[in-house]
């Protein structure tokens, strides 16, 4: 009975939640995403998602360089959901520089007079 109210309050701690599967996007670059419940926080998910980003070009023997991340809340904010596009590129790749990030604006406008 102490070992069932043991695992209850680590799920209470950790909160629900998932990481999914890296996905290959094309030579050398990557997607993830995690989830957590409202509860844990989107700085929880996007902990994961970096976490697991970082863990997985490290396992190849590369350095892990982000080139986006995005937040997006799911089932009327129940959930928030931290998605990381990575590459993962040897330490001497030129293209291994320090990243300089800009916020992705939610909305786009296109100018189409011609």
């Amino acid at each position: 009975m102490k070992a069932l109210a043991i695992a209850g309050l680590v799920v209470l701690l950790t909160g629900c939640g998932s990481t999914g599967t890296v996905m290959k996007l094309g030579p050398d670059t990557y997607t993830v995403s995690a989830s957590k419940h409202y509860t844990s926080g989107a700085a929880v998910a996007q902990q994961n998602a970096l976490e697991s980003a970082n863990n997985y070009c490290t396992a190849l023997g590369k350095e892990v360089l982000v080139k986006n991340m995005a937040n997006s809340s799911e089932g009327q904010g129940t959930f928030y959901t931290h998605t990381v596009t990575f590459q993962c590129l040897s330490k001497n790749d030129p293209d291994l520089s320090r990243p300089t990030y800009r916020t992705v604006p939610n909305v786009l406008i296109e100018n189409r007079r011609d």
